[in-house]
């Protein structure tokens, strides 16, 4: 098969997987709760940790990592068509292989925002997103989570502080030239992972938005509240 078919399958397959509602399966089936209706009403390991504890809750945020990672990871060992489609310099070029990496990574985020099991509803992805960035390139993660600490340290705002953290992870992406030695050569390429990281970003940013705004509405749930704003 032709690698432009794959590159139309292989993101619905991956949108089908990421659909996949690991937090609401594993609180369902620990407390009989629906995450769409308590908490904070979002379809994430968080959320899942406040309704059916702490470990269901990461065994969940934990799932939904590893859906993310699975599908990609999947991905870069078939041996799809390596062959420059783009090219400006080694680190600035585009196969097949990467192109179907890309868009396998962002259905999965997308599957998993607005699944297709839950009338298109579900979570906010970062846990998909970090299982896909960590494969790909575990600085950008890293980069994520400090960037996010401390910004929580600075304002006290979770969510917020996320959508921070995902803003700055764009520009950034596109110029780090270090790679996990486990990542195949054809993906050693900065276009590759900025185009990959942006697309993540932007499936995930609207879900984050509302909480931004929020905070300046004094709606949003502050890091050392008791109560969860919805």
């Amino acid at each position: 098969m032709e690698d432009w078919v794959w590159a139309i399958i292989s993101p619905i397959i991956a949108f089908i997987i990421g659909s996949i509602p690991f937090s609401f399966i594993v609180t369902k089936l620990k407390s009989d709760k629906d995450l769409r209706d308590v908490g904070t009403k979002n379809v994430g390991g968080l959320n899942a940790m406040g309704q059916a504890g702490i470990i269901f809750g990461a065994l969940a945020g934990f799932l939904d990592l590893m859906k993310g990672f699975a599908c990609v990871l999947t991905v870069i060992l078939i041996d799809f068509d390596e062959t420059p489609l783009y090219s400006a310099n080694e680190n600035w070029q585009l196969s097949w292989h990467s192109i179907i990496c890309i868009l396998v990574a962002v259905s999965v985020i997308l599957g998993h925002n607005y699944s297709i099991f839950l009338k298109f509803k579900g979570g906010r992805g970062l846990a998909a997103a970090l299982g896909i960035l960590w494969l790909v390139n575990p600085l950008l993660v890293a980069i994520i989570v400090l960037v996010n600490l401390i910004s929580i340290l600075i304002i006290k705002y979770v969510n917020p502080s996320t959508f921070i953290a995902l803003v700055i992870i764009i520009p950034i992406s596109f110029f780090i030239s270090i790679y996990p030695p486990w990542l195949p050569l054809f993906l050693h390429t900065n276009i590759m992972a900025g185009l990959m990281t942006t697309g993540l970003v932007l499936a995930m940013l609207h879900k984050y938005t509302t909480s931004f705004f929020d905070m300046f509405r004094g709606k949003e749930y502050k890091a050392g509240d008791k109560k969860v704003s919805n």
